[in-house]
């Protein structure tokens, strides 16, 4: 029987709702690892602002990170070693201590019902901490099918050389895991930029990395495209070239904006060894007709045919905004560059280092950690076997079948009295002067039962 009244569908309704529900389930997580990243981003803590996106802070010191976050910034979880005495100087020594905690990857499943698009890890990597952890998260979230992209940032050139051997382990150690995506950037090059933002403002120094950072998380399928392009290309080191604010009417071709972004590299290396790309523009709406999709794609393999040799060029589908200027941002990614030149200016500043740190045991010469081994105490026993051996035979003397009787009745005799004090007390065993003295008892009573 019908009541003429519409039927309410308790299956529409339900996933209505839950369509509702899915801009605030979480989507993304940023993990940014060391005082340097963390500081540049609490600068402009944009991150809050990103809806379904999971800010996680790790620093030595949670203490000294909570004072750093501001009032209106929340992240999801603060991180840090709260030992005061753990070395973290080195990347060998912090590894043990970060291997061994879960904390994070279990925050994260807990976090999301649906699993994460991806994860950003940022870290400055001249550090303990930081060059320690990018290759253990990574590894880590791999373990958990959690897609993850490391941003390494590398040091100066005029900090000292312990910076650059933990740099240095960081990237080797990190490009040996399978599957990892790795992104560095050199901390001068940063700190050199210069370009204008969207609103046509100044970006200077490293606020740069603020604004590139944020370009991508506007992207949630970033992390898991450029991986899997780097999976099936085998190309774990990408290196951006970075479009910033660029007017199309001034610039006038996507060329022209290219051309420009080359003179400002965040790394230096050789473009023309360079096998795959990944693009991804940001720009008004309005823009849509004149420049649609097969434009950027040709006007990206026109530029490049002559300066390198590239098997795959893969421009994603743009991040589209509603502002009402000709502004157009390019981050494009530069994979499968050769890195002969830099590693080998590395390993020549941090050879005496590693030389070193291999011959105390601390790592293998091929980037191991040797982690320390408990030392085992050292007990001086004796056995009833060796009696003879250890002290000469003395005239009217025992047999050493008659010592060993002796010596058992006494052991057994303190066996009990010790279970009769202490029952939980450990037994330790007895030194071979203490077996001398006893046997020598049992030798002068052998002797006075002889002479009476």
């Amino acid at each position: 029987m019908k009541d003429g009244k519409k039927a309410f569908n308790v299956l529409a309704s339900v996933e209505k709702h839950i369509e509702a529900l899915k801009p605030l389930l979480p989507r993304q997580a940023i993990v940014c690892i060391g005082e340097y990243p963390i500081k540049l981003l609490l600068q402009e803590p944009f991150i809050s602002k990103i809806e379904g996106t999971l800010p996680v802070l790790i620093e030595k010191s949670s203490d000294d990170l909570y004072k750093w976050v501001p009032a209106n910034f929340n992240p999801y979880l603060i991180l840090g070693f709260e030992d005061a005495k753990t070395d973290t100087h080195f990347w060998y020594n912090a590894m043990p201590y970060i291997s061994k905690d879960d904390t994070l990857i279990e925050s994260l499943k807990k976090k999301s019902i649906e699993p994460l698009q991806g994860t950003m890890l940022v870290a400055s990597v001249w550090d303990g901490i930081g060059s320690a952890s990018l290759p253990t998260l990574t590894g880590k979230l791999k373990a958990s099918n959690i897609r993850s992209l490391a941003i390494a940032i590398l040091p100066s050139k005029v900090q000292p050389a312990d910076a650059h051997f933990n740099a240095f382990a960081s990237l080797k150690t990190c490009s040996a895991i399978d599957g990892s995506t790795m992104v560095p950037v050199e901390r001068d090059y940063l700190e050199g930029y210069e370009g204008v933002d969207r609103k046509g403002s100044l970006i200077k120094g490293n606020a740069v990395l603020n604004y590139l950072i944020n370009f991508l998380l506007g992207k949630e399928t970033f992390v898991a495209e450029i991986s899997e392009l780097s999976r099936i290309f085998n190309a774990k080191m990408f290196t951006p070239l970075l479009v910033s604010g660029a007017s199309y009417r001034i610039f006038g071709s996507l060329e022209n904006m290219l051309n420009t972004a080359l003179l400002k590299p965040l790394l230096p290396f050789d473009l023309s060894s360079s096998e795959v790309l990944y693009v991804l523009f940001r720009m008004p709406s309005g823009l849509k007709d004149k420049l649609p999709r097969a434009k950027m794609e040709l006007a990206i393999a026109n530029w490049f045919k002559d300066k390198a040799s590239l098997k795959s060029i893969y421009i994603t589908e743009p991040i589209y905004v509603d502002d009402q200027n000709d502004r157009v941002d390019i981050a494009v990614f530069i994979g499968g560059f050769g890195t002969k030149e830099m590693f080998s200016e590395y390993e020549r500043k941090i050879k005496s280092l590693k030389d070193q740190a291999v011959a105390k045991g601390y790592m293998t010469d091929d980037w191991q950690v040797v982690e320390e081994k408990p030392a085992e105490t050292a007990i001086d026993t004796i056995s009833e076997s060796s009696i003879e051996e250890e002290i000469p035979l003395l005239e009217n003397e025992p047999k050493a079948e008659e010592v060993k009787s002796i010596v058992e009745a006494e052991k057994v005799e303190e066996v009990k009295a010790e279970k009769s004090k202490k029952p939980n007390r450990k037994t330790v065993a007895k030194p071979k002067k203490a077996v001398k003295q006893k046997r020598q008892k049992v030798i002068e009573k052998k002797q006075k039962a002889s002479s009476a």
